[in-house]
């Protein structure tokens, strides 16, 4: 038994079973619950000071709200008994698969696993905000392959093997570089190339990242895969990289097969990243999108996804408009997307299917009562029916009951409990009946489910906002906001008419009492562009102005005098105060 001690508690740290043995170390579980340790075969100097510089310098966790590991982040480095550094402590991602595990369909049937479009579109937008959280913080990961990605069953990754980023220690500059690359996965320009002596930035690592997200949209399936028409054998896929060959090259070498997943299924955003990518971003490499590019695009995709009203594990994108998935099963005789539990079966049978169909056009257009009808028949057709439940709740939600759509969600989460839809309308219900705690509980359950769930976010914004939660009001804006597309992407009525220009105003107005200048400088920029008679906007903005170090002062009179003249009260106090102060004959006219 082995007995090391870890350095910044003091405390023994035991190491327990067989290890898994990697190539640079050995990783062992330990008698501390959630914790692993990695122990290097031989371990250097420059690993030792790399990893003094991570433990001191963790990216900021993206989904820590979720109460979610995002990376296996060095916790501790680990001495031996004569106080020699052996190796690192660090948390342990349970209850995940490898990537691979998700996105491969021979994988995931061997597995019965319950994975659907939506599922994987979530976990590519997910990963793209973990890796664009590495690359603020000033990391390259430079070794991005399916082994070093673990998902769990809510769409949510973890990024392991985190030991092998490259690192740049932010106080003196200087770079350990990352030593390792994964062949299919490395950029043109660095193929054949000795890493350890190359200091890579965030740019090769969007190539990596752009090949991840198409294995999991498009089946599993490389870019670089097809029918060759060229001279001779198929290249190996580094020479296809190097030459910049895939099945979107203009005039490529490589044509679709059969069993091809056509780029055109995939929202117009993310196929513009793809061509971005591997077409502009071979003759620029600056060109490739960024992590932050991936998250815009993703997020429009996963908010335009609709579910096929023939085969509920089926999804496709409104824009396309058809299920790509009912086609290719009839085409091919092979459903990638199958469904597996009877719990997350919708449609039960033929009748209810045509009750429920029908209930929802009803709904739609605003029959509320027709709805309910509707939905009542299929229950009595299928009692397990949770997408009628859910709806029907909606319509009664919608007609004023209150109680009544509360008890029609906990019957559709009875049944599925991971029904993102019931939780918002139950938050909802909460919400207008007083209980403002268990609305914000519903939403978080909905935000579990579905992390870029508007309306959730919307709602649980309005309940910090009334409760001066600054903090949630910050962070809850901020998603919203990153992207204000993704709520119009939504069917609930009463989210097509939100105000956009009153949101960005209120998070300015949390984040200048953070303190965040530029930040508030940011959000009124947009108030202003959606009403240019905003006054708080201009108000908030010049006070910024004046405040930030080096700030536009010009600028900052200019937005006074705007919001002044737009009859805000605040900003002719200032403009008074100041005058008084500088007589400025341009300023205090």
């Amino acid at each position: 038994m082995t007995v090391l001690t870890c350095a910044s508690t003091g405390k023994s740290i035991t190491l327990l079973g067989e290890p898994k043995i990697s190539g640079e170390g050995e990783v062992w579980r330990t008698n501390h619950n959630g914790y692993l340790a990695k122990i290097y075969h031989l371990q250097t100097p420059e690993q030792v000071q790399k990893l003094a510089v991570m433990i001191a310098h963790r990216p900021k966790e993206p989904n820590s709200h979720l109460n979610h590991i995002s990376f296996a982040w060095p916790k501790s480095v680990l001495k031996n008994a004569q106080g020699d550094c052996v190796g690192f402590l660090m948390p342990e991602i349970k209850e995940a698969k490898e990537l691979i595990d998700v996105y491969n369909p021979k994988k995931r049937k061997d597995l019965k696993l319950d994975v659907d479009w939506r599922f994987l579109h979530t976990t590519a937008l997910n990963i793209a905000s973990i890796i664009e959280a590495i690359h603020i913080s000033g990391y390259v990961l430079g070794d991005i392959k399916q082994q070093n990605i673990l998902v769990n069953d809510r769409a949510l990754p973890s990024i392991i093997d985190t030991d092998s980023f490259q690192v740049r220690n932010p106080v003196n500059g200087k770079i350990y570089r990352c030593p390792v690359g994964s062949p299919d996965y490395t950029p043109p320009e660095l193929i054949d190339k000795d890493f350890s002596s190359i200091d890579q930035t965030e740019v090769h690592d969007r190539f990596r990242l752009a090949v991840i997200i198409y294995q999991l949209l498009l089946g599993g399936q490389t870019p670089f895969a097809g029918n060759w028409i060229g001279a001779g054998e198929i290249p190996e896929t580094n020479e296809l990289i190097r030459r910049g060959l895939w099945l979107y090259t203009p005039n490529s070498l490589i044509q679709p097969v059969d069993r091809t997943i056509p780029l055109e299924i995939v929202h117009p955003e993310v196929q513009r990243c793809f061509l971005r990518c591997f077409n502009d971003g071979y003759k620029n490499s600056n060109l490739r999108p960024t992590a932050r590019d991936w998250v815009k695009a993703l997020r429009l995709a996963v908010n335009e996804l609709t579910i096929c009203g023939k085969v509920h594990s089926h999804y496709y994108s409104r824009i396309y408009g058809k299920c790509y998935w009912c086609d290719r099963a009839i085409k091919l005789g092979v459903d990638i997307f199958p469904i597996f539990s009877k719990k997350h079966t919708f449609y039960k049978d033929k009748d209810a299917d045509a009750y429920s169909n029908r209930g929802l056009a009803r709904y739609k257009l605003g029959d509320n009562q027709g709805a309910i009808d509707d939905y009542n028949q299929a229950l009595k057709i299928n009692p397990d029916y949770a997408l009628a439940y859910s709806y029907r709740g909606l319509a009664r939600y919608k007609l004023g009951d209150k109680q009544g759509a509360i008890d029609d969600c906990n019957q559709a989460l009875r049944i599925n409990p991971n029904d993102a839809v019931a939780y918002g309308n139950r938050g909802n219900a909460h919400s207008d009946l007083g209980d403002k705690q268990g609305a914000i509980d519903d939403y978080n359950q909905a935000l579990r489910i579905n992390p870029n769930d508007a309306v959730a976010y919307i709602n649980g914004l309005t309940i910090r906002y009334y409760q001066k939660i600054v903090f949630g009001l910050v962070s809850a804006s901020l998603i919203i906001l990153a992207d204000p597309l993704i709520i119009f992407a939504n069917d609930f009525n009463y989210t097509k008419n939100y105000n956009l220009e009153k949101d960005y105003v209120k998070r300015c107005s949390a984040h200048f009492q953070l303190k965040n200048y530029s930040e508030a400088v940011d959000d009124c920029n947009e108030a202003i562009k959606i009403n240019p008679n905003n006054d708080e906007a201009y108000f908030l903005r010049g006070t910024s102005h004046l405040i930030i170090t080096n700030g536009n002062r010009y600028q900052a009179m200019e937005d006074l005098l705007k919001a002044a003249s737009l009859g805000n009260e605040k900003a002719k106090e200032i403009l008074k105060s100041y005058c008084t102060i500088e007589k400025s004959v341009k300023v205090c006219r």
